[in-house]
């Protein structure tokens, strides 16, 4: 069974500039709530092949660009080494469009497989998805948090956000 999680929010900037900005994938610890640190497995920092690790408190994951639209965002497989992780085919997109008065639309998208066929499906429906909606939701605000202010947002920040959107 597979799904997507999606959540779209407003950034007060144009998209050039936003693109400046998600271009540098050497920070998401700056916008990822949780990740504390990025290393690179590859020389290539920009485009399709550009690899690197994420760091959490208890776990680290692999993000390899599977593909690179310039100036409008990436898609990013999720793995641990060669093995898919945190469930098989999972992914992570980074979008942006132009939207009124010179902002941008940002979209957040993970998707992935949830194994075990029926009983997959429904521990995935009453307890994975709402977890990963939550993280999704969460990351979307926190790169319009460090995109509109140039900074880190903290747990305050990210709770005040919810509030709003």
């Amino acid at each position: 069974m597979s799904r997507e999680v999606t959540y779209q929010v407003t950034i007060d900037l144009p998209r050039e500039r936003c693109w400046e900005i998600m271009q540098d994938i050497t920070v998401p610890h700056h916008y990822v709530p949780g990740l504390i640190r990025t290393e690179f497995h590859t020389e290539q920092k920009q485009g399709v092949g550009a690899s690197r690790r994420v760091f959490k408190k208890m776990m680290a994951m692999d993000e390899t660009v599977t593909e690179w639209t310039e100036g409008q965002g990436f898609r990013l497989r999720l793995h641990k080494d060669a093995k898919d992780k945190p469930f098989p085919k999972s992914y992570f997109i980074y979008h942006l469009a132009d939207a009124v008065e010179g902002k941008t639309l940002f979209t957040a998208t993970m998707g992935y497989s949830f194994p075990l066929g029926a009983l997959g499906e429904i521990i995935d429906r009453f307890l994975i998805a709402p977890i990963v909606r939550g993280e999704i939701r969460d990351v979307a605000l926190a790169v319009k948090h460090y995109y509109e202010t140039n900074s880190t947002p903290t747990p305050a920040d990210i709770k005040r956000l919810r509030k709003l959107f």
